[in-house]
Order: structure tokens, then sequence, then C-alpha cells
């Protein structure tokens, strides 16, 4: 899992997604899916993060 250095996600898909084709659009769903599995099975949950960078 990389960290995405200036900006947020849903910042990027506002401004891009009618620009990427859907292969691109599915390959992100697909690494994203992948790297919230990998954060589940270290039990850690997407809810912990936003903790972690509060703190």
């Amino acid at each position: 899992m990389e960290y995405a250095d200036g900006g947020s996600l849903s910042k990027y898909l506002k401004e891009n997604f009618e620009k990427l084709t859907w292969e691109v659009k599915l390959k992100l769903a697909y690494q994203l899916a992948s790297a919230v599995s990998c954060l589940h099975d270290e039990d850690i949950i997407h809810r912990d993060l936003v903790i972690i960078y509060q703190i």
C-alpha cells in the first residue's frame, strides 16, 4: 500500500473520473479492495487509520 501524497482519492476521482478508462477504473477498484483485504488480514480496519493520523 502506498501513501498518496498531494491529495485524497476522493479529490483525484472527482477531478479525473471522466478521463479514466474503464480498464484503469477496474484496476484501481481491485487494488483498493486488495489493500483493504491486506489490512483486515492484519486485524487493521480502515477506521483505525484515521485515528492513527489524528494523534
